[in-house]
């Protein structure tokens, strides 16, 4: 709603000029003005102190100082209200060092009427009445930044302790199942069991390292999560970490009629610097799925090299099968813990959803990506990059080659 007055203040030495601009107000219908009149740079100084007004205009000469230096005192006085100069010469130079110094506008008395005056006020009054506007806006955005900060600390400290509740809960779970699965297996041993009774142990002892294998699962999760899952660094040949997860897993495919081959680059057979044991559980994981979920054909293992530099090498691992495949759409869901392509894949295959989750996790920190090509009943391609060190002496030995070379 408009309000029924507006309070100006006119700073003015000259009284007649102070009393034909209280006429011109006096002629605008609406706002209605109340007036008041200061004489004097001093007097106008204090009237601004009192910040009673709801907008000013400024004779541009005021004796002892001219309207220019009003104004800049009013504005670094914290002054909010619009500023109007007028003067009794048109200069252009004057109008446009008004503008620079925060004046809402300027004009030249000899052309002034109620009109223009009223036009300059509504316009002034307008420009304030949007940039309080504008600066309310950035003031609920920054509130609402604030809040949304807080808001991720709390989310990232709700994470943090969800993280090391699961670490702390797996390593306890550990323990005693490692029991477990430590006495059922000394059960098995005993050949006085029957039948039934070796059937019944022999159901125990796998569940109990399904169990352990979720376990773990969940455990290293939880410490990618934390930040608290270091790799290691050590020599390793990246070709028998290949041999010895196609070992581990060769009696799987053979149980289920499937041919298990791989193709590994002359680069992986030497040495390279990385986590062997981290490199395993990736491709023991991936190829793990795709003997699962592949039926009938075959499953290759191959080992490239994606980019070579003096100090590293990219190396690509991919595991492809001939299984059952997977839409676009959870290809791209994949990779997201507790996610499986869809609940029928759950149901017949099991599983928790977060080998891949946790083979994501460790290919970043191996400065890797990892990602899948599939279409429906056509198989899929699996792949992931690790970026492995060369040992200290064979960098120094190819970047003096490389030297020569040049």
């Amino acid at each position: 709603m408009e309000r029924p007055e507006l309070r100006v203040l006119i700073a003015d030495d000259d009284e007649d000029d102070y009393l034909i601009t209280r006429d011109l107000l006096s002629q605008i219908g609406r706002p209605r003005f109340h007036t008041n009149w200061a004489p004097s740079y001093r007097a106008a100084l204090q009237a601004i102190e009192l910040n009673q007004h709801d907008i000013y205009l400024f004779d541009y000469r005021l004796g002892e100082g001219d309207g220019l230096e009003l104004l800049r005192e009013a504005l670094a006085r914290g002054c909010k209200a619009p500023i109007i100069l007028l003067t009794g010469t048109d200069d252009w130079e004057t109008d446009v060092e008004a503008m620079k110094a925060g004046a809402a506008d300027f004009l030249v008395k000899g052309h002034l009427d109620v009109r223009l005056l009223e036009r300059s006020i509504r316009y002034a009054m307008e420009r304030k009445r949007a940039q309080e506007e504008l600066l309310e806006y950035a003031n609920e955005i920054e509130r609402k930044n604030r809040d949304l900060a807080q808001a991720v600390r709390v989310a990232q400290e709700a994470t943090r302790l969800k993280s090391q509740f699961l670490a702390n809960v797996s390593h306890e779970i550990r323990t005693p199942m490692n029991g477990v699965l430590g006495m059922t297996e000394l059960l098995l041993l005993d050949a006085s069991l029957t039948v039934e009774q070796r059937d019944y142990a022999e159901t125990a002892y796998r569940s109990a390292e399904a169990l352990l294998d979720i376990i773990d699962s969940i455990l290293d999760l939880s410490k990618i999560e934390a930040g608290k899952l270091q790799l290691e660094r050590v020599d390793f040949t990246p070709a028998e970490v290949v041999q010895e997860v196609l070992k581990l897993i060769s009696g799987r495919a053979r149980s289920k009629g499937l041919e298990l081959n791989c193709h590994i680059a002359a680069e992986a057979h030497g040495p390279l610097r990385g986590d062997p044991v981290r490199l395993r559980q990736v491709l023991l994981n991936l190829v793990s799925n795709a003997i699962k979920f592949t039926e009938r054909g075959h499953v290759l293992v191959r080992v490239s090299v994606a980019e070579d530099s003096c100090g590293a090498i990219q190396m690509l691992f991919e595991v492809e099968d001939t299984g059952i495949g997977l839409t676009a759409e959870a290809c791209g869901r994949l990779f997201e813990p507790f996610v499986q392509a869809d609940g029928s894949i759950t149901r017949k295959y099991g599983g928790t959803g977060l080998g891949l989750a946790i083979c994501k996790q460790l290919v970043g920190m191996m400065d890797g990506q990892v990602s899948v090509d599939s279409e429906p009943g056509k198989g899929s391609r699996f792949w992931f990059t690790a970026r492995l060190q060369r040992p200290e002496g064979a960098a120094r030995a190819e970047q003096a080659v490389a030297e020569e070379a040049s």
